[in-house]
């Protein structure tokens, strides 16, 4: 190649590449997501759900040990008790105390078609009460109703109290006004979902619990039963989207696949055909949408989120805010690289082309 034709190609490159810089820096504009105002009421919702929680548990001196800085403690629990299932993470139970995860979960089931007089069925173990309460909150603002299928065991830090139960902090936050399930079934979880792992100390805290609480729970025999079990009371009219808060066996299954299925919103193909599949995965099956609430603190990143709170929350970005590309400066652009092209091709002044 000439060395004309090399320093053109180069002028060529630098104006592409100032094109995408241009475009990347100033081409995109934030504008309200549609569902801004339903956001904003469903974070005011879970605030008030986690002040109704935070002020009966410093009344009544159940705060956690835990020691952890952040705003929203309360929703946290104890490193272990007779009803601690699991591991958790402590920095994954923090970063999900934010309320702004109403906003996100608005925006995902939004996305997942939901409306107003829709079914949202939730699975949930007491192990992310937070993230339980703000998709309760979340389905509230859209004028869903919330049908909760919720086993009371709890991984470290969750709702693990042996008055600070699931049970408990719903209580709470429904005697304040704040969010409530229109349907709720409950089971002990644990190994099984029949309070299996337990000792008889942990299952006598939770019998203590639906006595107080005025409710039954419902033992399987087995996981198979149990997620039967689920199956049949999310069999209703208008479910238009499914949440898993948490690792619940009944909801995940029992099978090699269930610690590897995906966060967030499950895209077609999510799943397995394993036997000990779980309940989110069947309904997927059926069509259902399914959100998965695991993997907390990426999660939080992938939406701005702050995944390592301190005492407040510094979230990189807004769910409510939409990001829109400007059609302006990429039409510009485009513009610019092709003259820049033209100019390019065309051939230099004075050349010539031999005939014979």
């Amino acid at each position: 190649m000439k060395p004309v034709g090399a320093r053109r190609l180069l002028v060529v490159f630098l104006v592409a590449a100032a094109g995408w810089f241009v475009v990347q820096t100033w081409g995109f504009r934030q504008v309200p997501h549609p569902r801004q105002e339903a956001m904003a009421r469903a974070e005011a919702r879970t605030t008030a759900a986690f002040a109704a929680v935070d002020s009966v548990k410093r009344a009544r001196g159940l705060l956690s040990e835990s020691s952890s800085p952040i705003r929203w403690s309360a929703l946290l629990g104890e490193d272990y008790t007779p009803i601690t299932t699991t591991l958790g993470s402590l920095q994954a139970k923090e970063a999900a105390t934010n309320p702004a995860w109403a906003a996100v979960m608005v925006k995902l089931l939004d996305e997942a078609g939901v409306g107003q007089g829709d079914v949202v069925g939730i699975l949930a173990s007491g192990s992310f009460p937070a993230l339980a309460i703000a998709t309760l909150a979340a389905a509230q603002e859209l004028g869903a109703q919330s049908y909760v299928a919720v086993s009371l065991g709890a991984s470290t830090y969750g709702a693990n109290g042996r008055l600070a139960t699931w049970l408990d902090l719903e209580e709470w936050v429904r005697t304040a006004g704040a969010v409530a399930a229109t349907r709720e079934m409950v089971t002990l979880g644990g190994e099984g979902d029949g309070g299996g792992g337990m000792d008889d100390e942990g299952r006598a805290w939770l019998e203590q619990a639906l006595v107080r609480h005025g409710r039954t729970a419902l033992v399987p025999h087995d996981l198979p039963e149990a997620i039967a079990a689920r199956m049949t009371f999310l069999d209703v009219p208008r479910l238009a989207a499914v949440v898993n808060v948490g690792g619940g066996q009944a909801a995940l299954g029992r099978c090699p696949h269930a610690e590897s299925l995906p966060a967030g919103r499950w895209p077609a193909g999510s799943g397995c055909d394993c036997p000990e599949r779980g309940a989110a995965t069947r309904l997927h099956e059926k069509g259902v949408p399914v959100i998965n609430l695991l993997s907390i603190r990426d999660l939080a990143m992938q939406y701005g989120l702050d995944s390592e709170p301190g005492r407040e929350y510094r979230d990189a970005g807004r769910p409510d805010l939409v990001r829109r590309a400007d059609r302006r400066l990429p039409l510009g652009a485009l513009a610019l690289i092709a003259l820049a092209l033209f100019w390019c091709l065309r051939p230099a002044r004075g050349s010539r082309t031999a005939t014979h």
